[in-house]
């Protein structure tokens, strides 16, 4: 049975949670915003955002844990996951999002990336051995028409969104589950922001190598350094941890755990209850999109 304690503390996990769901929400606003008025491309404006995020995440992780952010890099497999995390997880995730929003909106973008828990389902199921749950498959039914109903407007004849902007957000939706699942034993091992960290400060060189970042593009002024600020400081540093920081407030109930963000059950799986609650609100912000639009 779960006590009222556990019960507070599950529902404080959640609106932590939700929280930073929020603020990675508005990145993509202010990122759009970026795009329309401030003549800034996707490509720029990640590897920017990593370098600078991973930067901040790196300077915290220090504070707390000084030398032992550098152990990561002592044993050659984990740099191996390290940097596969980094391109694909990472800077895949973030480049193939914003593409998404700089050819549609931050909405419709949001929307298709977050069929990334049917993804991660359906590779928890297949690696498990075992069916999803009723709940679950209803879940990723009533997901994916939502995604066909903002994608088409319920003509299956025709795009309502450009078929570059649909590829790029259902490819971020794969980054995405990549970027959930890739990491878990690294974060296990030497901690969710440190690994999160390297692979943000990773993933943005690597980047620059090819945006040259260094070449400053679009108009800048106080409104679009307000953006950019937002999009790093509110949108990517404070998102993560309000989200990995509701993590700790779970419980543990016949095997199971209570995590909202991603990082996974005590076993090192993804949790199917995850997924559930993505789903609800991935729908919630489909309908939402849909509504405004008709």
């Amino acid at each position: 049975m779960i006590n009222n304690m556990e019960r507070r503390e599950a529902l404080r996990g959640a609106c932590i949670a939700v929280i930073g769901g929020i603020f990675w929400g508005l990145a993509g606003v202010f990122g759009q915003y970026l795009f329309a008025y401030k003549g800034l491309n996707a490509r720029w404006l990640v590897s920017v955002r990593l370098v600078l995020a991973g930067l901040l995440l790196l300077t915290t992780v220090y504070l707390k844990q000084g030398r032992e952010m550098w152990k990561i890099w002592k044993d050659k497999k984990d740099v191996f996951w390290l940097i596969l995390f980094a391109i694909f997880g990472m800077a895949g995730c973030q480049l193939t999002y914003y593409s998404s929003v700089e050819l549609s909106n931050a909405g419709t973008a949001t929307v298709l990336q977050y069929t990334a828990p049917a993804i991660i389902m359906l590779y928890t199921a297949v690696r498990a051995k075992k069916m999803p749950r009723l709940m679950e498959i209803g879940a990723l039914v009533l997901a994916l028409f939502g995604t066909f109903v903002l994608a088409t407007h319920g003509d299956p004849n025709s795009l309502a969104i450009s078929d570059a902007a649909l590829a790029w957000g259902l490819t971020s939706a794969v980054m995405m589950a990549v970027y959930n699942l890739l990491p878990l034993q690294l974060m296990k091992k030497y901690g969710t922001f440190c690994v999160i960290g390297w692979g943000m400060l990773i993933g943005g060189i690597l980047m620059c190598v090819f945006t040259k970042p260094w070449h400053v593009i679009g108009t800048w002024d106080f409104q679009a350094v307000g953006a950019m600020a937002m999009v790093v400081v509110v949108g990517t540093v404070l998102s993560f941890f309000l989200l990995y920081g509701g993590c700790p407030y779970h419980r543990s109930h016949q095997g199971k755990s209570l995590c909202l963000c991603g990082t996974g059950n005590s076993d090192g799986g993804y949790c199917p209850d995850d997924a559930y609650c993505l789903y609800v609100a991935g729908l919630f912000l489909e309908f939402s999109v849909l509504w405004q639009r008709f």
